[in-house]
């Protein structure tokens, strides 16, 4: 699925990560979470699930009244895929701005800063090949 991922807005790129946290989930879960942080319609979260439906992204739970929708990718296939879009595609192919963005930040919680080290930890250990 990775190569092959479709092109995602930032409005259904919202939508998949809220439906990753809570699924299975219905619409109005959904919607009322999106509404709450922006002003936009019902219908348009419906039609950005049923985009992401339509993208093969979701599917909707068989037999569930509400219907329900859950995840058909896991967000860890689809994460490196987006990453690795957004450097390309914005940045130009380099990472160096988007490491220089979250080293001046100061918004990488302690989590952050472990992962991070462990990242860091890693690109530094000798390749076997």
């Amino acid at each position: 699925m990775a190569e092959g991922m479709p092109t995602l807005g930032e409005m259904e790129m919202r939508v998949l990560r809220l439906v990753w946290q809570l699924q299975p989930c219905t619409e109005r879960q959904v919607s009322d979470l999106i509404i709450a942080e922006r002003e936009v319609a019902r219908t348009t979260v419906l039609k950005t699930l049923q985009r992401l439906e339509a993208k093969q992204l979701l599917e909707r739970v068989p037999d569930a009244s509400p219907v329900q929708f859950r995840a058909l990718v896991e967000q860890q296939s689809v994460l490196p895929t987006l990453v690795r879009r957004f450097v390309d595609d914005v940045l130009g192919g380099s990472a160096d701005p988007l490491v220089a963005y979250f080293s001046g930040s100061g918004k990488l919680s302690p989590k952050d800063l472990t992962a991070l080290r462990e990242i860091a930890r890693k690109l530094g250990e000798p390749t076997h090949e």
